[in-house]
């Protein structure tokens, strides 16, 4: 059975939701900009629970955007969303960074390390907790339909329900409902897409769609900029029926390694 961490995110994660920072602040201004480490210096510095989630988000976004898997960038990020949550309970944000964080390292380590260190319990304790701060929060959503169906799809059905309780019907509703939270947000559509590619002959249509939308959609950091390429790269091989490389090119994405 290979367990996964819980959340791509991207992907989300890959999942990276707008955090309860002022919109002038340091840290954020820098993430918006694609400065990850600035913006990881500047919350470090300003210390509060708030930019310490934002220095894990752009810890997360750098680690995502690399050509490889760093496991050293994903404990950063897991640190520095263990640090906001120890000074800020109240916002789901450094909870859903924690889960994206164990969910690719437990990608990294395998499923037997990963499955002793309690990753998947741990990014689902996470994601719990995001979800009763806000129930109807479309990345805290996304992250639970992630790992519902990361679960399942890696270690099948029957052991996913009895060993977890993750359900793939959970995970499809998840998303559909954070879609339906935030229909214009692009990093989840491309995330969606992600998930799905996985049986790309029958969920061809929902992918394209998906990926579509992620193209057609403005922008508004240099992360979503970065994953809006990505999106037409993958949309692009989809037109041109080269499956092969499609599958590869996810599957990096979401943080496997070649």
């Amino acid at each position: 059975m290979r367990l996964p961490g819980a959340v791509v995110l991207v992907t989300i994660m890959s999942c990276t939701p707008a955090l309860t920072v002022e919109r002038g602040s340091a840290p954020m201004d820098l993430y918006r900009a694609g400065n990850y480490e600035a913006a990881v210096a500047a919350g470090e510095a300003d210390g509060s629970g708030a930019s310490l989630a934002v220095a894990s988000r752009a810890v997360l976004a750098d680690a995502s955007l690399r050509d490889g898997p760093c496991m050293t960038c994903l404990q950063r990020a897991e640190a520095l969303a263990r640090r906001s949550i120890a000074l800020d309970t109240q916002h789901p944000e450094p909870y859903v960074y924690l889960a994206t964080a164990l969910g690719y390292e437990a990608r990294i380590v395998g499923s037997l390390r990963a499955r002793f260190a309690r990753y998947p319990e741990q990014a689902k304790e996470a994601i719990d907790r995001a979800l009763a701060i806000a129930p109807n929060d479309s990345w805290s959503l996304a992250a639970a339909g992630t790992w519902h169906i990361e679960i399942v799809r890696n270690g099948g059905s029957l052991l996913a329900r009895a060993l977890f309780g993750a359900r793939a019907e959970a995970g499809e509703d998840y998303l559909r409902r954070a879609v339906a939270a935030e229909p214009e947000n692009l990093v989840i559509r491309f995330q969606r897409a992600l998930l799905l590619s996985r049986d790309l002959e029958v969920n061809r249509e929902r992918v394209t769609a998906d990926l579509a939308v992620a193209t057609m959609t403005e922008p508004r950091t240099a992360y979503e900029r970065a994953l809006k390429a990505r999106a037409a790269r993958l949309l692009d091989l989809i037109h041109a029926n080269r499956r092969e490389e499609y599958m590869a090119l996810a599957n990096r994405y979401q943080g496997y390694a070649s």
